[in-house]
C-alpha cells in the first residue's frame, strides 16, 4: 500500500545519500594520499578498491605515485 511505497522510496532516498558520503569519503582519501598525509594502508579496508580504482583511473599507483608505462 501507500506505507510501502513511501517506505520503498525512504530506504531508496537513504541509499542513495550514502553513497555520495561514501563517494566523498573516497576522494577525500584519494586526495590524501595523493598529499602524502596517508599511507593507503591507513585507508578502511571497505573503502580501498573505490580509492585504488580512483588513483588508478588518475594513472597513479596505491602510493600517489605515477604509474610507469
Amino acid at each position: 500500500g501507500c506505507l510501502m511505497e513511501a517506505l520503498n522510496s525512504f530506504i531508496s532516498y537513504v541509499k542513495n545519500k550514502m553513497e555520495v558520503i561514501i563517494m566523498a569519503i573516497v576522494s577525500v582519501y584519494v586526495t590524501l594520499i595523493v598529499a602524502g598525509r596517508r599511507t593507503f594502508a591507513q585507508v578502511p579496508k571497505n573503502l580501498q578498491p573505490a580509492v585504488k580504482a580512483d588513483l588508478e583511473a588518475m594513472g597513479l599507483d596505491e602510493n600517489g605515485n605515477p604509474i610507469e608505462a
